[in-house]
């Protein structure tokens, strides 16, 4: 007699099933890695980016600013049209006024 498989179980399968859909583990954390860089970049460049680009919506690749846009469907068409992949991107408002957040 077999024993229903449990919640916690079927979630991990789930996830396993998900990973492995994504290309592995392997491709993971090469793809986490990359989003890193993407953020140190963004991070090490967003005083100038907000100087030149206010209140405006960009994209910024491994190789810097790609796009800058006056909305982020701007930005993603522009990506789009250039054929470089959301994926290989950090897109980010700058906005001047930012809110004050309280923790």
């Amino acid at each position: 007699m077999s024993s229903p498989t449990s919640p916690s179980s079927e979630l991990l399968d789930q996830a396993c099933a998900m990973i492995k859909e994504m290309g592995g583990a392997h491709s993971l954390i090469n793809d986490l890695a990359e989003f890193r860089q993407l953020r140190i970049r963004m991070s090490a460049e967003h005083a100038a980016l907000i100087e030149q680009y206010p209140d405006r919506w960009v994209a910024v690749g491994l190789d810097g600013l790609l796009v800058a846009g006056d909305s982020e469907d701007e930005v993603f068409q522009a990506l789009d049209g250039r054929g470089i992949p959301r994926s290989d991107v950090v897109v980010e408002y700058l906005d001047t006024d930012p809110p004050v957040l309280i923790l």
